[in-house]
């Protein structure tokens, strides 16, 4: 019953990270840069991302939690231990955009919009663009993450079923 459980929890919260990451960067993002102007853009993603972090957050604590139980049941397991070590990877990486880094990038935006024409601009235009470029790249490696997870929660399914692997 609790392995059940466990497995549920643990496949819905990744199935539910995975496409908010997916459906954010590859569909909504775009979209919003598409039709709107830069800077309106701009302002609505910011309103939409702590929504987008938290669902990491809440997604990863449950992840981290559930995917104990199976290393709880066969310590020595390498495929278990694995899969809750992405797990925390993940959510961690993901609590760093969303708590350091998101308000670095904001902060460097707003710095640099308000010192367009001023010799400090182009420092400042470097800031932001270093930070976003960094907010980028862990949004990138959580969305590899999860689709490691979810190519080893495939495999640790098979193997199960199937005895082989």
């Amino acid at each position: 019953m609790l392995d059940t459980l466990s497995s549920t929890v643990f496949l819905t919260a990744m199935s539910v990270w995975l496409g908010g990451v997916v459906f954010f960067s590859f569909f909504t993002a775009p979209v919003i840069f598409e039709r709107l102007p830069r800077n309106q853009a701009a302002d609505l993603i910011s309103v939409i991302f702590p929504r987008y972090y938290n669902l990491g957050y809440v997604c990863g604590t449950l992840m981290i939690i559930s995917g104990f139980y199976p290393v709880w049941l066969e310590p020595t397991g390498k495929m278990a231990w694995l899969s809750w070590g992405l797990a925390f990877l993940a959510t961690a990486l993901s609590a760093y955009a969303g708590k350091v880094v998101m308000p670095r990038v904001r902060r460097h935006r707003q710095t640099a919009a308000s010192s367009a024409g001023t010799a400090e601009h182009p420092r400042n235009l470097s800031a932001y663009n270093r930070s976003h470029q960094l907010s980028v790249t862990l949004n990138s490696t959580v969305l590899i993450l999860l689709i490691t997870q979810a190519l080893i929660y495939g495999y640790r399914v098979r193997f199960i079923v199937t005895g082989e692997g």
